[in-house]
């Protein structure tokens, strides 16, 4: 089973109070690779190889819009007939942060709602969430939308909220508006920041996070911490990281961060996004998505070798390849990631992958 598709068989009408739609037009021919399972003898290609379309699903929005410099982070769920995708926008300062939504009939073309206003805006003044909503984790369960997000005040001191709906457009603050995960203990890899969320849901009800945190490493780890209600949440693996940097393949990691996660046939799948140190400029195979798997959720066996990595110089994700969400499409798997074309602060949109399953 794909988590965070665990809807995809639900037609349930929802209720459509979306403002004029804002039309994006691509063409986009698919092209997608075969993706067999990796075997025991073939150690140096990833769980699934994805190709990349090279082309822009997810554009920015005009001057002054809420997405302006960035679109980026999508969270894409089967909803009735149609693909939604919930994503992060940034406006002209590049830092303030709120959460829109597009849909598409076919996954390819997709039409910002609202106007192309967010439909989960960045609190006031003096609020958890002052400055950003961000990094949307969208689950729907129990008749409802549920999300998880990156939180960040008028000191970007960032935290992890949480909010529900009842038609995926109109949100509501759960935990009396206050933070359901924040920084850890003294000394602990997550005891500045945490962020970043990813969630998934097992068919006990028992909610799954990683998330990023930043502590004295002074750079991002992943950590886990589990949930029966999504608001009460208790840190795994003794508050320590479940994941940290190595070297996979010839990539050197320097952090990771980003995480997807998806629970197949009883293993959890993980993408994480990595950087690479001291390669900074634009160039190929400084930043990368990579594939781990764990049964246990806390321990983790990372791929030989990255999934994709960032392209070459004039490439829409020269600078950056990251943070990715990976739906399942029949006998493929679409993998929507955010792209980064220059390296002094985009914009971020989001591009597309693909990976046919073989049979």
């Amino acid at each position: 089973m794909i988590q965070n598709a665990d809807t995809m068989n639900e037609t349930t009408a929802t209720t459509r109070k979306f403002g004029m739609p804002i039309m994006l037009l691509v063409s986009l021919p698919i092209l997608t690779t075969v993706c067999p399972p990796l075997s025991a003898q073939d150690t140096r290609r990833p769980y699934r190889t994805f190709a990349k379309t090279n082309q822009i699903v997810l554009d920015v929005g005009a001057k002054g819009t809420f997405d302006s410099t960035q679109a980026k982070y999508p969270c894409v769920l089967k909803v009735g007939d149609e693909w939604w995708m919930w994503y992060n926008g940034r406006t002209d300062d590049r830092f303030t942060g709120s959460i829109g939504l597009a849909t598409s009939k076919d996954g390819v073309r997709w039409t910002k709602q609202n106007n192309g206003d967010p439909v989960f805006d960045h609190g006031p003044r003096g609020t958890f969430d002052s400055t950003k909503v961000d990094h949307p984790a969208v689950l729907r369960f129990d008749g409802k939308f549920h999300v998880w997000y990156t939180a960040g005040d008028d000191s970007s001191r960032y935290t992890i909220g949480y909010a529900t709906s009842p038609d995926g457009i109109h949100w509501t603050r759960e935990n009396n508006a206050r933070p359901v995960l924040g920084p850890g203990e003294p000394g602990q890899f997550d005891d500045q920041v945490v962020l970043h969320p990813a969630v998934v849901r097992d068919d006990s009800g028992l909610l799954y996070m990683w998330y990023n945190g930043v502590g004295p490493q002074k750079s991002f780890r992943v950590g886990h911490a589990t949930s029966p209600d999504g608001v009460q949440w208790v840190r795994q693996n003794h508050g320590k990281p479940v994941l940290e940097p190595s070297v996979v393949g010839d990539f050197h990691e320097g952090y990771v961060y980003n995480v997807f996660a998806m629970l197949e046939e009883g293993q959890f799948h993980m993408w994480y996004s990595a950087w690479a140190p001291n390669e900074r400029k634009s160039r190929p195979n400084h930043n990368c998505i990579t594939h781990a798997v764990s049964s246990t959720g806390d321990e983790w066996k990372k791929d030989s070798t990255p999934t994709l990595t960032n392209g070459a110089a004039g490439s829409i994700d020269e600078y950056a390849c990251f943070a990715c969400n990976i739906v399942h499409r029949g006998d493929e798997w679409w993998m929507y990631y955010s792209a980064g074309s220059r390296s002094t602060g985009g914009p971020y949109r989001v591009s597309l992958a693909t990976c046919r399953l073989s049979e």
